[in-house]
């Protein structure tokens, strides 16, 4: 039966079967979506769908929760699906229609305030990391299992013999390791300004820590909604598109993200982010696309 609803959805005109169901693929990551109850809350993308379900009432909205595997698998096999949160690289725009919903700031360096003075900064305030690397007074603290992109992995890969750094299988490793920095187990580790905020949110006493970026990876990250490389996912993303394409679509996509990124990362990334969310109160796919 499931294959038959999938053939069936495929063949129809994009706009019959854009009409019927909109199902969305939801990340288990807060903050990113709050699951509650199955059904999204509080989280960015939450917000940003709630935003398009009271402009879109024709259509019943239902939510599947995945992990990243199972969402690309999916929209590569063309299932009418799109994922609610994806952040925006060349090779996903191969495989999927996105729509632009916002900015994220990148990947920062998290640090115990009380060790802030002692970073190597460049001129535009940014942590040079190989050389906080070699620093054996500052001890950083990261998972094992995460990757960080293909520059950052390498100047940690690149890290001298001696470096302090250490790695931890420990789970929940936001939430874990930002707690071993207030008990002074380290100093520094790496993670997005976002997921500070939400545990910062949920833990007043993580208020005390700090971030700053990276030097070289200093450029915020695009992040939307991915429907796959169908007609029916053409029609979608256009739909989507049109329905953000207004004065209140960004200032509703602005604010879903506004609350959970720091005051530093905003005041820092602002120029950014006002351009971006101008462009966004118009279509942002080509006539004729994606």
């Amino acid at each position: 039966m499931r294959a038959l609803l999938l053939a069936l959805s495929l063949t129809l005109p994009a706009s019959a079967a854009a009409q019927a169901v909109m199902t969305w693929l939801m990340p288990d990551l807060p903050p990113a979506s709050i699951r509650a109850r199955d059904q999204p809350s509080a989280g960015i993308t939450d917000a940003q769908i709630a935003y398009v379900q009271a402009h879109w009432p024709e259509v019943q909205h239902r939510f599947v929760y995945a992990n990243l595997k199972r969402t690309w698998t999916m929209l590569d096999a063309g299932e009418p699906v799109c994922y609610s949160f994806t952040l925006i690289n060349a090779e996903r725009l191969k495989r999927a229609h996105i729509v632009e919903t916002g900015l994220l700031p990148p990947l920062q360096l998290v640090v115990r305030a009380e060790v802030a003075a002692a970073l190597p900064l460049n001129a535009n305030g940014e942590v040079d990391l190989p050389r906080l690397l070699a620093m054996p007074e500052l001890r950083g603290l990261i998972s094992e299992k995460r990757s960080f992109g293909t520059q950052l992995d390498t100047a940690l890969r690149r890290r001298p013999p001696n470096s302090t750094l250490k790695q931890t299988v420990i789970g929940s490793y936001g939430e874990n390791i930002l707690s071993k920095m207030l008990l002074s187990r380290a100093d520094y580790t790496i993670d997005y300004d976002f997921i500070l905020a939400y545990y910062k949110d949920r833990n007043p006493r993580l208020g005390v820590l700090r971030s700053f970026p990276i030097a070289g990876n200093a450029e915020p990250i695009k992040l939307g909604f991915a429907c796959p490389k169908t007609d029916w996912g053409k029609a979608t993303a256009r739909k989507l598109d049109e329905l953000l394409a207004s004065k209140e679509g960004a200032r509703a996509l602005r604010n879903s993200i506004d609350k959970w990124i720091s005051p530093d990362a905003r005041q820092r990334y602002a120029e950014q982010f006002s351009a971006f969310y101008r462009r966004r109160e118009k279509p942002m796919l080509a006539p004729g696309g994606p």
